[in-house]
């Protein structure tokens, strides 16, 4: 028992949350391939045995990880944004703002656009997009809802809403090709 108690002091000093992290640095370098035990291992300056401490498998943490993006992806986002200003056109603008407004937000769309990709060959990360583009685009129906729009008309506006915030975190833009200053506008947010 005495011999337990010393592996899990030295296999449990790094968290599941830093294996989480880590891997989704990996992934937004290089994709879900790039997600692997040993490399990850190494990166995180601890043995295999760490790793299997905290996951079964690998499997394991790509489950954690879809799980902890759902809650990154959607809950925290909308709430930090909610508790900024209760107007509904402020609340999407900010949204607007979001991709490539910091690092984090840089990192986080690396993320996402890794996780999309992942989805085209897993049914796990399918779901878990879907959900998320779910729970998206019934906030920013709400929003538009809040603005006054009925409710097919609201969801349509979603949907544009949402490809354009998608649009900005993926398309490479310059000075003369941005159009982000005009997005809000051409969104119906003023």
């Amino acid at each position: 028992m005495a011999s337990r108690s010393a592996a899990q002091t030295s296999s449990t000093s790094l968290d599941t949350d830093a294996w989480i992290d880590a891997a989704f640095n990996a992934l937004a370098e290089g994709g879900i391939d790039a997600v692997r035990i040993d490399p990850l291992a190494k990166k995180l300056g601890v043995t295999r045995g760490s790793f299997y401490w905290h996951f079964t498998d690998r499997a394991a943490l790509h489950q954690a990880m879809l799980k902890e993006w759902r809650k990154r992806a959607s809950y925290q986002v909308g709430s930090r944004i909610d508790n900024r200003t209760p107007a509904p056109d402020e609340r999407l603008k900010q949204n607007l703002a979001l991709p490539n407004s910091t690092p984090r937000a840089k990192r986080a769309a690396a993320i996402e656009l890794a996780i999309r990709l992942w989805a085209q060959r897993d049914t796990q990360a399918a779901r878990a997009v879907k959900h998320i583009d779910r729970v998206r685009l019934g906030y920013y129906a709400k929003l538009y809802g809040e603005m006054g729009l009925a409710p097919a008309a609201a969801r349509k506006s979603a949907f544009l809403f949402y490809a354009s915030l998608l649009a900005r975190a993926y398309i490479v833009t310059d000075g003369e090709t941005d159009v982000g200053d005009d997005l809000a506008g051409m969104l119906s947010l003023y």
